[in-house]
């Protein structure tokens, strides 16, 4: 009797032990999750619908019990998927926080700065502003393919540098294709709609939705009509001619090829609004307004019939 009782004193003891042995483990594990083996992911948003990823570069981290040190190519360098890659606007915000997943940490920006895509010099530094727990990166570069370096201090846990890829301004001109659009008259609705439909967008997140065209009176003229793609809703940088900013110069640029392939046209008009169309057009709507006369711009460039050979503006 004595002996069964020791044996069943020595399982109970057992499954006591191995309990206590799991839990250990247990809590070994759950413990070692709190400390990822890297840094935390930058997220990179232009507003609540477009929404990116910083791509890691070179870091140095505390993952439980060890020190990870990891180098990478210079972010200038980095091949970017469309997940790291954004198009935006001269004037836009692009707003940057980090996951939580890891919990709160300290987080100091050491440097922020701008280099062309493929170039390891730097431009110059970025503009931000820290509104709580979110970077704000103000964009003032002008037309071209740029890689804003961010380089993070964790505190005690490390520090990391992040690439993000933006195409500021980035503009296209099929000009063969252009060439061969050209019409004596602004009322040929068809040619001047096939001509707008190979310019590039003015500005990021602009789609062009409506066309107008007067072609009853003197000054006959194009009135071209421009709203967001849905999830840039209310986020467009309108035309502004004083300063001018660069969505105006872009509709300057393409009001130059107007000219150029529609002999009869006098003026054109690009009006712009905030929020996508329901289907008809609300001119009333259209609160961004730009407006190009042919002898205004002649003035400022000269003829513009052979405007789509000049190598500066059309590349």
């Amino acid at each position: 009797m004595a002996e069964v009782k020791r044996k069943k004193g020595r399982r109970i003891w057992m499954s006591i032990v191995t309990l206590l042995f799991f839990s250990f483990v247990l809590f070994m594990i759950l413990d070692q999750t709190r400390y990822k083996s890297s840094p935390p992911t930058v997220h990179v948003l232009l507003n609540n619908n477009v929404s990116r990823e910083a791509l890691l570069g070179t870091y140095e981290w505390e993952s439980g019990d060890q020190r990870i040190k990891a180098d990478s190519d210079h972010p200038a360098y980095f091949t970017y998927e469309e997940e790291h890659r954004l198009e935006a606007s001269k004037g836009q915000k692009v707003y940057m926080s980090i996951s939580k997943e890891q919990g709160e940490m300290p987080i100091e920006v050491i440097h922020f700065e701008v280099y062309a895509k493929g170039s390891s010099e730097k431009l110059h530094d970025a503009k931000y502003s820290i509104n709580g727990d979110t970077l704000v990166l103000h964009v003032e570069e002008e037309s071209g393919e740029y890689v804003y370096v961010l380089f993070l201090d964790y505190g005690d846990r490390g520090s990391a540098v992040y690439g993000i890829n933006i195409n500021v301004d980035q503009r296209s001109f099929p000009v063969d294709e252009l060439k061969k659009l050209s019409t004596p008259y602004v009322g040929n609705s068809v040619k001047v709609g096939e001509i707008l439909s190979k310019l590039p967008m003015p500005g990021s997140g602009y789609v062009q939705r409506y066309l107008a065209l007067k072609t009853v009176t003197e000054p006959y003229g194009v009135i071209v009509y421009y709203e967001p793609v849905e999830e840039l809703s209310g986020h467009l940088i309108f035309p502004v001619e004083n300063p001018i900013n660069n969505v105006y110069e872009n509709m300057e640029i393409n009001a130059m090829v107007l000219f150029s392939l529609i002999d009869n046209v006098d003026t054109v008009t690009f009006k712009v609004r905030q929020t996508p169309s329901k289907g008809e057009l609300e001119d009333g709507n259209y609160d961004g307004k730009a407006i190009f006369t042919r002898d205004e711009l002649v003035k400022k460039y000269g003829e513009l019939e052979n405007i789509l050979d000049d190598k500066e503006l059309f590349n």
